[in-house]
Parts: structure tokens; C-alpha cells; sequence
């Protein structure tokens, strides 16, 4: 089964240059907690998430959401995966890099949408896809704590 049999494509995004008061706007409006950013080419610079924010807001306690430029906040480097990708690759992919959700990019690096846990979970079941077990055992690397050595310097 491949990416684009499940990803989703009206998807929320912002730019690098918005401010996370923007970002969380948009967050609100869409109930997630994620956006992949955009730069003015189309090209994918990143993601923000809703803990991206929180811990920015928790460094930066007197400066107002306004001031603080998404560029600074998103995370890096951006993991991300293509449209025609198999799903159990991805899996693998989030499971390495402990990520619910992945941005689905074209040949160019240009945004087509999001594939989340959830939606690999709640594909129908066809020739192909993850098993119960795959989901499982992927999961578990998902959730896992990361150790210091394999987070971002």
C-alpha cells in the first residue's frame, strides 16, 4: 500500500516567516497540532508543532507569540516522505525518528499533504498494507523515549 492511498491533502501549513501566534491560529482553526512550513518557492522548510510553540513560549516568557518568527520555532531537520512511498517504509521512518506524522513531499520537495499514525492505522485493509502486528511493533518505536545521542543537536 502506498502513501497516497491514505494521505491527507487539504492540509493547514505556514511560512517560515509567519509568527507562532499565526501558527497557532491555524492550529486552532483546524484542530491539530502540527503544520508543515512552506517557504515562498512551495518547498517544505520544516514543521511546527504544538510543543515546538510551547517550549519556544517557555524560552522566550516575556516576548509576546507575535514576536516569535515560526523560522525560529519549527523543527529541524524535516523528515518527510513521498507520495508513492510504501506505507511500511514509513512506518519504519516514524517509528526510527519517534514521529506521529510525516509530510508528504513531491519529487521537487513541494508539499502534497500529511500521513499520520492514524491514517495508516484506519486504512482499509488491502494487499499490501501494514499488518496489526507491522502497526504494533512500529509503534512501539514511535513512542519509545528517544535517547540523548539521537536527538538534534
Amino acid at each position: 500500500m502506498l502513501v497516497k492511498e491514505v494521505l491527507k491533502t487539504n492540509v493547514a501549513a505556514c511560512a517560515p516567516d509567519d509568527d507562532v501566534a499565526k501558527a497557532v491560529g491555524r492550529m486552532q482553526e483546524r484542530n491539530c497540532g502540527f503544520l508543515p512550513v512552506v517557504d515562498s518557492g512551495g518547498g517544505l522548510a520544516g514543521v511546527i508543532t504544538d510543543r515546538d510553540i510551547a517550549m519556544a513560549l517557555g524560552r522566550h516568557p516575556y516576548r509576546q507569540p507575535t514576536k516569535i518568527a515560526v523560522r525560529d520555532t519549527m523543527s529541524r531537520p524535516v523528515f518527510s516522505c513521498f507520495v508513492d512511498e510504501n506505507l511500511k517504509v514509513v512506518l519504519a521512518t516514524m517509528a526510527k525518528h519517534h514521529l506521529r506524522r510525516l509530510p508528504v513531499i513531491d519529487k521537487v520537495g513541494h508539499l502534497q499533504g500529511v500521513v499520520s499514525i492514524d491514517d495508516i492505522v484506519l486504512a482499509p485493509k488491502r494487499r499490501g498494507a501494514p499488518s496489526a502486528e507491522e502497526i504494533v511493533e512500529h509503534l512501539r518505536g514511535i513512542y519509545a523515549r528517544p535517547t540523548l545521542e539521537a536527538l538534534p543537536s
